[in-house]
């Protein structure tokens, strides 16, 4: 793998990327309530539920990262979509009977 900022910092890729995609869905989190209340809500930043999913973002990126580093086609691949699957379907459960 390559030594870059996130690679070099944190020793993990994937790992990174994830925790990056969770960290940029929850700082919208805040961007949206400003937009839709006018307000800053600093609760956002460390809060769950809203959209965007936070959740989501992070199996998302998560299983991204682990198809463009290992192939579309390995079975670490499968298991991580798999796992993204599994997390946003149990996610769109919950919002469906909030």
């Amino acid at each position: 793998m390559e030594n870059n900022l996130l690679n070099g910092h944190l020793g993990n890729l994937i790992l990174a990327l994830a925790v990056v995609a969770w960290a940029i869905a929850q700082v919208l989190k805040v961007v949206v309530v400003l937009i839709q209340n006018h307000r800053l809500d600093f609760r956002r930043i460390t809060g769950s539920g809203g959209m965007p999913s936070s959740h989501s973002a992070f199996v998302c990126a998560c299983a991204s990262a682990t198809g463009n580093l290992y192939g579309w086609s390995s079975p670490i691949f499968a298991l991580a979509a798999v796992l993204a699957i599994v997390v946003m379907i149990g996610l769109a459960g919950t919002w469906l009977f909030r």
